[in-house]
């Protein structure tokens, strides 16, 4: 069939199973070719019939349909949703991919769809398919709320925020949620839907109405108009609901505030006479919104409303008011026509551009459509509502009485007239002012002058008429008025001219609306409870509450700025009234609308039912930007099915930021009605997208394809319907059926009632007609190929816009002519596509060809004629062919072969080389299409370029050619090759000799010559000049010059090509520079490097800057990469430490990303697998009673970097055997001789017991060594190990048991609490979902202590935070005493400095002195209240609370008298004391320099009277039990203050004869003081071998000739009690030594604390004590022991030193009736800090590490299990927050596997040492920069000292990847690089045979001649976890190949390579930056031996 007239696009019909999944590139030959292949039916339709939910032919009434479009990155994907009453069909392509039942739920289905929903995801979350819903506002929100964004906030602004789709399934009253990642949701809603919409986020609904009620039996008073007298006073105004009297007047009605949405505001409630209003009350719908939000399945819903706005009240402390809104639900009556499924504008900006909604609603009753502008809002943070609710309280008691009169007027707009009376809701004219004007000046006392007669009569005129102009001034005021932001409306009035009076000059010409009622100056503040086409609307009580509606100037900025304030003001609005108690129970607002536009429509008075849609909506943007603004045009398209009519709203679409004073803040669109017109008649419109650009089809109409476009391009003749696709290979019957068949037809719909129905991928749609059969069609209207779209997108860029225009509709023309006349490809072996684009090229330069050419051109169309029956027979058997093939192998062959199979002349011309016609083909269809009628819609003058024009034409063809270039993975030559033959063409034809085809000149060397190509010679008469280069200039040669030259020369770019004659926006230079992207980099580059000549670094850091990344180098030729692989192979060794992780990438150092961001996916993998149980239902049931523990206790990682720190010897392990609790115990009794059996098996009883006793001090060592080791499993309970109660005794290995009674949680009951604090210290502290669910799921019916000691050391770690506040006093009701002390002291560790007031309050009510006056006795222990304590002194941490600082003073110098019949204070023990006392000390830690905020308690006075000064007889007992804690206070306030007075107060006294008067503990706590407050004890570091040690230098001088004599003396001592003083003093020194050296690793400082403790030990053990004198002394020497043992291991914590492990060992040993619970307690404390988190750990020296140390190492120990006399058991766990990561740990980032490698670390004082990881640090802020050592790995430098970032990442993860450099890096000979490159030893045997002989195979090729040995590496690494398996990048001896290949080749463009590269090697010879890295110059002098061979040869 003939086709014939204006054809706009293609179109096809297709089958449901016509296409795959995914859309693929279908066969060129389609083009404007109208096709009937199929019936569409849904996909899922068969599944459902043969699975009985659908009977075998089903009714279209039994299911609803809808398609979708989603693009995921590969193509756009055609998905489906079959929906019926019980089941839901989710549907991709030809496959179901799911399928819902919904039975059970006992609701049918009422619709089903496809949505998005925000996501906000983290930064290492891989996909980056973030939609255009994303936009995250809080940073902007938290800048504007006063808090400064910081760079965190910066980076969480970058595309984090994603959204995910989902599949939304409404029933009657809920909605399932699946999203596509598997999670699902069940959202239930307080009302009925009747239908839902896809929205940019999430889902609208709309409600379903209710039906009114029937008429009361008996006549009612009906109501009063609107605008009359009586109901002006009856009405519910904002100033009446406002007044002061309402609810004296009225005590029985509804708040003065009522709900809109909450269903009460009825007038009968606000009226004196409800009976009057009883009636119309009855007769309206409950007053409730109609449309909901739902953004998120977890939150809740939101309601959709519209904003009204007036001034905000001005303050005494704002210079000027802004607005403030109010906000209302939509009109019941609005139904919802569209919704913008997706943002408008498509999403193409960043994702901090709002999205562009508009919503369509249909108003029945008032006939009338409206648009409106929508757009999304959060909420906003606590901090900033609190501050406005404080603000707004000051405006409510300054706020004058809203009853306002004498309103100002302006001079240009006038303001509205005064209303007095009841009328009075208008307040002054500062309520009409926009923001930032300023008030009109008024006289003095004019408010208080009492109005004359005429103005009281102008008064009463007013109110009875709205329009009632006074005597003065009768005209219309409204008229004269100009357009402003508070009064749009009145624009709109010209566009409703039709529905509203038509008489000018009336007084009412300014109303507009339907023809069923009058609405003026806005839309008013009404709930719909009257129909509205009842009584008319004027300016009524309620107006000075106003909207924004619509239709504005395009030009008007005043208004743009109005919207955007009122934007704002909804904004700031946001979650404000929920604080300021105005909202009560209402939804939130998270959707506003304001009115764009309202038109008239025409309905349907038939009582038929009606089965489509009433109104049909379709947008179309835009392809482009204004060229001088950012603003866009979209055309809003708008079909009534009852007149067939298709309007279209003109708008234009302005950004604006919606904060402009703010760094981070989005990007508003603001859309604004310009022009409105009819477009015609159509029975339908459907809206298609195809290749990314969209278009509007109009059935019997055509293509609408911009969207400024007047008239629709006219489609071609309809082609017969077809019931199948003849491309599918339909299954016949066996018998011959004549009905079946491919090629069967049905007859068409009928045109009249055409209904276009589900857009699909590629242009589909369904035509369906009144039989309601859908036949799948298909519309094309872009170019398959890309390289062609990317010509016309160019095309577009640098035509003027009238040629842009029309572009692609002259394009689609000259397709469909080919299409119907295939046999003018004859001459030419290109497609169609690129033969239609030339032509449509030649269209636009008619006047360029000479008549004698176009004569020639005429004759070649006849010669064309008379060819095309002798090909035509030919022509239908290759049509056929290709028709077969197009689906199968045509996708395979390419372009090449598809434009073979298309064109019958393309084997003859393989056959017999001739020139090829494109230009004469392309020349003579355009001579053609401008001489028919084909494009007669397009003017002349739009069709004729200026020679300026043709110029910028052929320049933007030229440089996209080069751009070509500029990238080795163009798919072919084809698109080179056709731009050069049209620029020559195009050149000749202008007369530019050098642009032409001509011998000699650059395109004829290109290819453009006489020899292969057919051109149209036609003569120019002068030539015209060109712009930017004379002749054209290669990007080759411009690369080349610029590096010989150090030129800074740009190369043209689009953006440069196109401003040539007028400007551009910033928009389409974005676009221009996209491009041609290669080439605007590289302009940039060579520009800021001035011709490449800066440093390796510099250039690295201007590639990233100018977005060229690893795979952009990648692609570039080797000459143009060159520069840039050869800067990346210099920086790549030792890259500097300031870079980002985007520059280290660049340069392939991805190990070092690791090191500058703070992720959690740079902690690498877990090295080792571990087989693991199963995890299933059964199993993890039967785990909740009968718990199996693993037999692993340690992690695989932690236990490897252990292996390598303590790699030398089995010290680790011997210390971790030592540790365990749970394990059978190890002791020796050895039978004596004089010993019978009986004596013997008693002292195995009596050893038995000591052993007992050690092994229930062992739990607070093992937390030391696990701890930090262990993610637990979060379905598993976590196991709490008890005690074993087994031991072997030795030599004879029998093995005893001990009495299981004695272990019980009653009897050792701190032993079971440090049992639950080792297993919980074991878990992570960086594990995820320890929270609520967890802790609920471990813990026990009953509670134990072991739960309690895991509660703490969860809080320990900072756990408790997640934990829901419920489950904590669950916890604290039972009044379990060990709970209590856990669940606090944790509660207060997690919330450590936060003030919180919920866990102040619940430590509060367990403390007495916190309970207030008259309150009750405290049912609580004392262990409870000591806890308590210490929790206010966690909680207030570091904050100098004054109030906190007060009780806890008083707590510790309470000097009550006690009674002496009743004993001591049970309450106030030297225990509780100390708690306050180390309370009192966190509280005020380190402030003794700055105590003002506690001025006026004299703090340090009462304390020093409780230390140190005199004891009154009646209370000395008292100061006893308080001296310990005024001391530790004192300690802790003034710690490193310096505080000489202080510290010589506190000091020990000077003479031996006052420690008599001193208890000898509290001498060592004062020493310890007085030390830590000077802080003189770091110089142990650096002090010389012969000076003192500290110890010695610092005791009195009574005590120092005998420490001199402590080693020298070797006879036995008598110990006396006089000694106990000295060995107290002596033990402070060494204790308050190792505080001050804590982690160190000093041996000076362990060793002076070993001497000692070495002579303690001799003392103890060779002095005898017979009396109590020799007893006492000999017992303090034991307590002194173990301090001193605890000191050396504080000093080498995590050291694992061996010399204190010899002492530590000998004191675990310890076995006899003298050794204590206390003692081994304390060894153990000292083993576990000695390998302290398995090595991995230490102690740092910061005011809180040396106070928690104070608190876990208290010198004196308990002496059993239950001793809590003095201190606390539970805070010797308090080591925790002393505990540092300071473990350097190496590992390999291919295996993930830690290795030991030298390092070298410069500290900041210049001092250099060297280590091998892993080890341990010194203090991280002592270290300037660590660097790795090892020349087989890359170096890995962290700085800091320079880069913050590399300090705050190292603190987080201690890990250091590092990476495997080549042999040839490695080494600096080509031997030892060769032989380590073959070296075998890395892999197995196997590996090492399999990797020779494959190393064997490469060699012997060819291509690896001119290769070096060790550049087998590159290729086949030996490693097989190295990166280079993997990793695409290509390798330096892919560049050699190829380069070699070039050499021996013939292409222009590849010895243009050659020579640029060598230029540049000659440059970096010549160069300071270390000449050739990247290929080595030994290469390119081969290549250049090579190049000089083919010369001489030629």
């Amino acid at each position: 069939m003939a086709v014939r007239g204006l054809v706009k696009g293609d179109v096809e019909t297709l089958g449901p199973d016509a296409f795959p999944n995914r859309v693929k590139p279908q066969a060129y030959d389609q083009m404007a070719e109208i096709k009937s292949l199929g019936v569409h039916t849904p996909v899922a339709l068969p599944y459902l019939i043969d699975e009985g939910l659908l009977p075998a032919e089903p009714s279209s009434d039994l299911y609803t349909w809808e398609t979708y479009v989603f693009d995921d990155g590969n193509g756009d994907v055609e998905e489906e949703v079959l929906a019926t009453r019980k089941c839901v069909v989710w549907s991709q392509g030809r496959l179901i991919r799911n399928v819902y039942h919904f039975e059970l739920e006992g609701e049918d289905v009422i619709q089903a769809l496809l949505t998005s929903f925000p996501s906000k995801r983290n930064v290492s979350d891989t996909r980056h398919t973030t939609g255009p819903d994303s936009a995250n506002i809080q940073p902007w929100r938290d800048s504007r709320n006063g808090r400064k964004p910081s760079r965190g906030d910066s980076e969480a602004t970058e595309p984090h925020s994603t959204s995910e789709r989902a599949l939304v399934v409404c029933l009657k009253s809920k909605a399932h949620v699946y999203f596509v990642h598997g999670t699902s949701h069940i959202v239930d809603f307080p009302f009925e839907i009747s239908k839902a919409f896809s929205a940019p986020r999430g889902v609208i609904l709309q409600t379903k109405s209710v039906a009114a009620p029937s008429s009361p039996p008996t006549p009612q008073l009906p109501a009063a108009p609107p605008n009359s007298f009586f109901s002006s006073q009856l009405r519910p105004t904002a100033s009446y609901l406002q007044s002061p009297t309402l609810v004296k007047s009225f005590a029985s009605t509804q708040p003065s505030r009522p709900s809109p949405l909450s269903g009460k505001a009825r007038l009968d409630t606000l009226s004196p006479f409800p009976d009057a209003f009883a009636g119309l009350a009855q007769a309206t719908d409950d007053d409730t919104a109609g449309f909901y939000s739902l953004t998120d399945p977890l939150s809740d819903l939101g309601v959709v409303t519209y904003s009204l706005q007036h001034p905000r009240p001005r303050l005494s402390t704002k210079a000027s008011s802004g607005l403030s809104v109010e906000f209302e639900a939509v009109d019941n009556s609005e139904r919802i026509i569209y919704v913008s499924p997706t943002d408008e504008l498509g999403g193409t900006g960043s994702s901090q551009n709002a999205p562009l909604t508009l919503i369509i609603t249909l108003n029945q009753d008032l006939q009338t459509l409206t648009i409106w502008h929508a757009w999304y809002v959060e909420e906003k943070s606590l901090a900033s509502l609190l501050k406005e609710r404080a603000a707004h309280k000051a405006a409510k008691a300054r706020r004058r009485s809203s009853f306002m009169s004498s309103m100002g007027t302006g001079a240009t707009t006038p303001a509205v007239r005064t209303r007095e009376g009841v009328r009075e809701s208008l307040v002054g004219a500062s309520s009409l002012r926009l923001p930032g004007e300023q008030a009109p000046s008024q006289p003095h006392g004019a408010s208080s002058r009492r109005p004359t007669r005429q103005e009281e009569e102008d008064a009463m005129a007013s109110q009875m008429d709205p329009d009632y102009q006074p005597g003065a001034s009768q005209q219309a005021a409204r008229e004269s008025r100009r357009i402003s932001s508070m009064n749009a409306d009145m624009r709109q009035s010209q566009y409703n001219a039709n529905a509203s009076f038509a008489g000018p000059g009336g007084r009412r010409n300014a109303s507009f609306g339907g023809p069923g009622e009058r609405r003026s100056l806005g839309h008013r503040k009404s709930r719909g409870s009257t129909p509205g086409s009842v009584f008319s609307r004027s300016l009524g009580p309620d107006d000075d509450l106003m909207d924004l509606d619509s239709s504005f100037d395009a030009d008007d900025e005043e208004s743009v700025g109005s919207i955007l304030r009122h934007i704002r003001a909804t904004f700031d609005a946001t979650g404000a009234e929920s604080i300021l108690a105005g909202l009560g129970d209402e939804m939130k607002r998270e959707l506003i609308v304001r009115k764009l536009h309202s038109i008239p429509i025409a309905t349907s008075t038939s009582s038929e039912a009606k089965t489509v849609e009433p109104i049909q909506v379709a947008t179309l943007l835009d392809f482009r930007h204004r060229m001088d603004n950012e603003d866009q045009r979209m055309t809003v398209f708008i079909h009534q099915d009852y007149t067939k009519e298709v309007s279209a709203l003109q708008l234009i679409i302005k950004r604006r930021l919606l904060w402009p004073e703010l760094s981070l803040t989005p990007t508003m669109a603001i859309p604004l009605l310009v022009g409105e017109q009819k477009v015609g008649s159509s029975s339908s419109i459907v809206k298609l997208k195809e290749s990314g650009r969209s278009s509007i089809l109009l059935a019997d109409r055509g293509l609408v394809l911009a969207a400024d476009d007047n008239m629709p391009w006219p489609l071609p003749a309809q082609a017969p319907y077809r019931v199948n696709d003849r491309r599918d290979h339909v299954a016949l019957d066996s018998t011959p059926n004549k009905e079946v068949g491919r090629n069967r037809t049905l007859p068409g719909p009928s045109r009249h009632d055409l209904q276009l129905l589900h857009a699909g991928a590629s242009g589909r749609f369904d035509e369906v007609g009144t039989d309601r059969v859908h036949h799948r069609r298909q519309v094309r209207f872009t170019p398959r190929d890309p390289a062609v779209s990317r010509v016309l997108d160019v095309c577009e860029l640098v035509l003027p816009a009238a040629q842009a225009q029309c572009l692609r509709g002259i394009w689609c023309v000259a397709h469909a002519e080919l299409v119907e006349h295939p046999e003018r490809l004859a001459g030419t072996t290109f497609d169609r596509d690129w033969v239609a684009m030339v032509a449509a090229l030649c269209c636009f330069l008619p006047h360029l060809i000479s008549n004698k050419a176009r004569a020639a051109l005429d004759l070649a169309n006849v010669a064309a004629g008379k060819a095309a029956d002798s090909s035509k027979s030919r022509l239908r058997m290759s049509e056929h062919r290709h028709e077969l093939l197009s689906n199968t192998t045509a996708d395979w062959l390419g372009p090449r072969a598809s434009a073979r199979s298309n064109n019958p002349q393309s084997t003859a011309s393989q056959a017999e080389p001739q020139r090829d016609k494109l230009m004469v083909v392309g020349a003579a269809l355009a001579n053609e299409l401008l001489g028919s009628e084909r494009l007669q819609r397009i003017a002349r003058s739009a069709l004729q370029l200026s020679p300026n024009e043709a110029i910028k034409l052929v320049l933007g063809l030229h440089v996209l050619r080069e751009e070509y270039k500029l990238c080795k993975l163009t798919p072919s030559s084809l698109g080179s090759q056709v731009l050069a033959v049209t620029i020559a063409q195009i050149g000749s034809w202008l007369g530019l000799v050098t642009w032409s085809h001509q011998p000699g000149q650059y395109y004829h060397l290109e290819g453009a010559n006489e020899d292969r190509w057919a051109f149209v010679k036609s003569q120019a008469s002068h030539a015209p000049q060109m712009p930017l280069m004379d002749e054209p200039v290669g990007v080759y040669h411009w690369f080349e010059h610029a590096m010989n030259v150090q030129s800074e020369e740009r190369y043209p770019t689009l953006e440069v090509i196109a401003m040539l004659d007028r400007p551009m926006s910033k928009s389409q230079q974005a676009v221009a520079a996209g491009m041609t992207g290669r080439i605007a980099a590289l302009s940039d580059i060579v520009e800021a490097s001035s011709g490449l000549a800066a440093s390796p670094v510099a250039t690295v850091e201007l590639m990233a800057k100018h977005g060229i990344n690893s795979n952009t180098i990648e692609s570039l030729p080797e000459a143009i990469g060159a520069p840039f692989k050869d800067a990346i192979m210099k920086c790549e060794r030792d890259p500097p430490t300031s870079w980002t992780p985007a520059l280290l990438a660049l340069v392939g150092r991805e190990d070092l990303v690791s090191h500058t961001i703070h992720s959690h996916a740079s902690v690498p993998k877990k090295s080792t697998a571990t087989a693991s149980s199963p995890h299933d239902i059964q199993t993890v049931c039967h785990a909740l009673d009968h718990h199996h523990p693993n037999g692993r206790t340690k992690e695989a990682s932690r236990h490897a970097v252990s292996q390598l720190i303590f790699r030398e010897d089995k010290r680790l392990v011997e210390a971790t055997s030592l540790m365990h609790f749970n394990a059978t115990q190890m002791a020796e009794c050895a039978k004596q001789p004089d010993w019978t059996d009986v004596q013997h098996i008693e002292q195995q009883r009596k050893k038995l017991q000591w052993v007992t006793t050690r092994m229930v001090a062992l739990p607070p060592g093992d937390a030391m060594i696990h701890f930090d080791c262990q993610t637990p499993l979060l379905t598993d309970k976590y196991h709490l190990p008890g005690f074993s109660n087994s031991c072997i005794m030795q030599p004879m290995g029998t093995t005893l048991t001990t009495d299981r009674s004695g272990l019980t949680e009653e009897k050792v009951s701190w032993a079971y609490f440090h049992a639950g604090a080792s297993a919980g210290l074991r878990i992570s502290r960086h594990v995820a979902g320890i929270d609520t669910s967890w802790i609920a799921f471990n813990k026990p019916n009953d509670l134990t202590n072991r739960h309690a000691g895991l509660l703490l050391a969860l809080g320990l770690n900072g756990h408790l935070r997640h934990v829901a506040k419920w489950l904590s006093f669950k916890y604290l009701t039972p009044k379990h005493t060990m709970t209590s002390v856990g669940l606090l002291l944790g509660l207060s560790a997690s919330y450590m400095g936060t003030m919180d007031g919920l866990i102040t309050r619940m430590l509060s009510v367990h403390i007495t002195r916190m309970l207030p006056p008259g309150a009750a006795e405290l049912n609580v222990s004392a262990l409870t209240q000591t806890a308590g304590l210490i929790g206010i002194g966690l909680l207030y941490y570091n904050t100098q609370h004054r109030r906190m600082s007060e009780i806890m003073l008083s707590e510790v110098e309470q000097m009550e008298l006690e009674d002496p019949d009743s004993g001591p204070d049970p309450l106030r023990d030297e225990c509780y004391r100390l708690a306050a006392g180390i309370a009192l000390g966190y509280i005020n830690l380190g402030k003794g320099k700055d105590l003002g905020g506690l001025h006026g308690m004299y703090l340090p006075e009462r304390l020093l009277a409780i230390a140190v000064g005199p004891r009154p007889v009646t209370v000395v007992h008292v100061f006893d039990r308080a001296t310990a804690g005024a001391v530790v206070a004192l300690a802790l306030v003034y710690m490193k203050a310096g505080d000489v007075s202080i510290a010589r107060k506190i000091d020990i006294p000077d003479t031996e004869a006052q420690f008599d008067h001193v208890r000898p503990d509290v001498l060592m706590l004062r020493v310890m003081a007085k030390h830590l407050i000077m802080w003189d004890g770091r110089e142990s570091h650096t002090t010389e071998s012969d000076r003192p040690g500290f110890i010695r230098r610092n005791l009195p001088a009574c005590y120092q000739r005998r420490f001199q004599a402590m080693s020298t003396t070797s006879a036995k001592l008598q110990l006396q009690s006089s000694d106990v003083p000295y060995f107290n003093v002596v033990t402070g020194l060494a204790w308050v030594l190792s505080l001050m050296n804590a982690g160190s690793g000093n041996t000076k400082a362990r060793d002076e604390i070993l001497t000692v403790l070495n002579y303690f030990h001799a003392v103890r053990s060779g002095a005898e004590a017979y009396y109590y004198d020799a007893k006492l002394a000999r017992s303090t020497v034991r307590r002194c022991i173990d301090v001193l043992a605890l000191s050396a291991a504080t000093v080498m914590a995590g050291t694992g030193d061996l010399k204190t492990f010899r002492y530590l060992r000998r004191l675990h040993g310890r076995t006899d009736s003298e050794t204590q619970y206390g003692s081994h307690l304390a060894a153990h404390l000292a083993i576990g800090v000695l390998f302290l988190g398995g090595g991995t750990y230490t102690f740092g020296t910061s005011n809180l590490a040396i106070a928690s140390l104070i608190c876990a190492f208290y010198p004196l120990f308990p002496t059993d299990v239950h001793d809590n006399r003095v201190h606390l058991q539970a805070l010797r766990h308090f080591w925790v927050f002393a505990a540092e990561a300071r473990c350097l740990i190496v590992e390999e980032i291919d295996t993930h596997r830690p290795v030991s490698m030298p390092i070298t670390l410069t500290l900041r004082d210049g001092t250099v040492k060297s280590l091998t990881a892993p080890c341990l640090l010194p203090e991280l802020d002592s270290i300037a920069t660590v660097q790795t050592n090892d020349r087989a790995y890359w170096r890995v430098t962290l700085d800091f000292a320079g880069n913050a970032e590399h300090l705050a990442a190292f603190r987080q993860n201690q890990r250091i990847l590092v990476r495997q450099c080549p042999a040839s890096e490695a080494h600096d000979s080509v031997f030892s690089s060769a032989l380590a490159a073959l070296n075998p030893s890395q892999a197995n045997a196997q590996r090492a045979a399999d990797l020779q002989k494959w190393q064997d195979v490469l060699t012997s090729l060819p291509v690896f001649d001119d290769h070096d040995k060790a550049d087998v590496e590159l290729v086949l690494p030996p490693n097989a976890n190295r990166v280079l398996h993997t990793d695409e990048r290509g390798t330096v001896i892919d560049d050699r190949v190829a380069l070699s290949r070039s050499v021996a080749g013939s292409d222009g463009d590849a010895l243009w390579n050659l020579r640029v590269l060598f230029a540049w090697a000659q440059k970096a010879r010549d160069s300071e930056q270390g000449g050739l890295k990247w290929l080595g110059d030994e290469v390119v002098e081969g290549l250049r031996a090579k190049i000089e061979e083919r010369m001489r040869q030629t």
